[in-house]
């Protein structure tokens, strides 16, 4: 995979990471990105997308994204959006407090332009504060916005209360 394709799927793990609603590792983003799959077709042309296929897994730091495929569309040679799925997309991390977080879903599309991903399917994000579980979320990574729900069916949260509460 060419190192312009590895590097862009650097924003898609932080933007997975960011979409609980906690502080990602700050020092996961100074790791190496290390993508597996059992095939691949990279594509150096915009009109063309490359495909991750099969077990796809990608790494940095304490973060990992897995799933089954794996699609990314260029702009300009440059990553501009990463559309990846599963059964389900599993993403893990440790977050800088050092407790854990898991996101599951259908799918994950995330646009490096907008810097916008959403989850979609059986959505679940889980951490020591608490869960949320919906059919469509979406994070807004120049914003912090999460926007969950719209689609007909009901946003669940769960929030642990505070220690010593």
């Amino acid at each position: 995979m060419p190192p312009k394709l590895r590097a862009s799927l650097i924003p898609l793990l932080l933007a997975l990471a960011a979409s609980a609603v906690v502080q990602a590792k700050t020092s996961d983003r100074k790791q190496p990105t290390n993508i597996e799959a059992d095939h691949s077709i990279t594509s150096t042309k915009d009109d063309i997308p490359s495909i991750l296929d099969g077990n796809v897994s990608i790494v940095q730091g304490t973060m990992t994204a897995k799933g089954a495929h794996a699609t990314v569309w260029a702009s300009n040679g440059k990553a501009s959006r990463v559309l990846m799925t599963g059964s389900p997309v599993v993403l893990t991390e440790t977050l800088d407090d050092g407790s854990p977080m898991k996101a599951t879903a259908a799918q994950v599309d995330y646009n490096l332009d907008s810097e916008i991903a959403v989850f979609t399917g059986n959505v679940v994000l889980t951490q020591p504060k608490g869960t949320m579980s919906s059919q469509k979320v979406t994070y807004n990574m120049k914003t912090g916005t999460v926007n969950s729900g719209g689609d007909g069916t009901r946003v669940k949260m769960v929030l642990q209360p505070k220690s010593g509460a």
